[in-house]
């Protein structure tokens, strides 16, 4: 009887070691299942809360980096863009070897495309950076980006787009060739030619005004200088003195007259 009580424990301690992995398996599946439906549903917070668990409860299970890129996926669905891009890094760098790496990247290029046209022009050197990608769809999603941009640096993955390409991968490359090609001949015609200014004169500095040139006139046609007319002075009125008169001639009374 206390044989079969101690081969009865060893078979208990065998079966809970070979079973335990299968257990906890499904136990983690049941879970990512549950936050896969609630994210169909579109009932992110509760999604991702699912996925937290997932998470924290399993993190060596299989399913821990399928949680980590819907988690990211769930905060851009929500508007959260800059926890989205964050959350998508994280994973790249937790998971390289995961499936959803790539996908991560894609998202990440979408993301960065939207940063730049709302004036965050630090999120363009990742989309170059992802110019140099070994994967030949992030390169060419990054091409497509900075080719809506204007970018020239996608000049020539968008070619090799254009020449390597699917037909639909063809048509877009050559399209956004051509709207690079128009804002660059744009930009030409809107440069307007610097007009050239004649050299200023030494200004003085106390003065800070433009000293004019000193002009030179024929003495002939120089003009007298204009003198302020000189105020006369008024003479005192003199006093007439009365004439005199002069007396009356007294003829010579004994003097005769000539009768006729």
């Amino acid at each position: 009887m206390r044989d079969l009580r101690i081969v009865a424990f060893f078979a208990l301690i065998i079966i809970l070691v070979v079973f335990a992995p299968l257990l906890r398996a499904q136990e983690d599946f049941n879970l990512f299942n549950e936050a896969m439906e609630l994210r169909i549903q579109r009932e992110w917070d509760k999604a991702l809360e699912k996925y937290e668990s997932l998470k924290q409860m399993y993190p060596k299970s299989k399913y821990a980096d399928d949680a980590e890129f819907w988690s990211a996926y769930i905060l851009k669905e929500q508007g959260k863009d800059n926890d989205a891009f964050k959350a998508y890094q994280a994973m790249k760098q937790k998971y390289p070897d995961s499936p959803w790496a790539d996908d991560a990247i894609m998202h990440q290029i979408g993301l960065a495309e939207k940063f730049v046209k709302q004036g965050q022009d630090s999120y363009r050197n990742f989309l170059k950076n992802q110019l140099k990608s070994p994967h030949k769809n992030v390169k060419y999603q990054a091409a497509l980006s900075l080719g809506k941009l204007g970018d020239k640096r996608a000049i020539p993955v968008l070619k090799e787009m254009s020449n390597n390409g699917d037909r639909d991968m063809r048509s877009v490359g050559n399209s956004l060739l051509q709207s690079i090609d128009d804002r660059r001949r744009q930009n030409r015609t809107q440069i307007k030619p610097i007009p050239i200014q004649p050299q200023k004169s030494k200004t003085d500095k106390k003065k800070n005004t433009i000293k004019k040139p000193p002009t030179f006139e024929h003495p002939k046609q120089r003009q007298a200088p204009t003198q302020r007319p000189r105020t006369e002075r008024i003479k005192p009125a003199q006093k007439q003195q009365p004439k005199r008169s002069t007396p009356p001639k007294i003829t010579n009374p004994k003097k005769k007259v000539k009768m006729d």
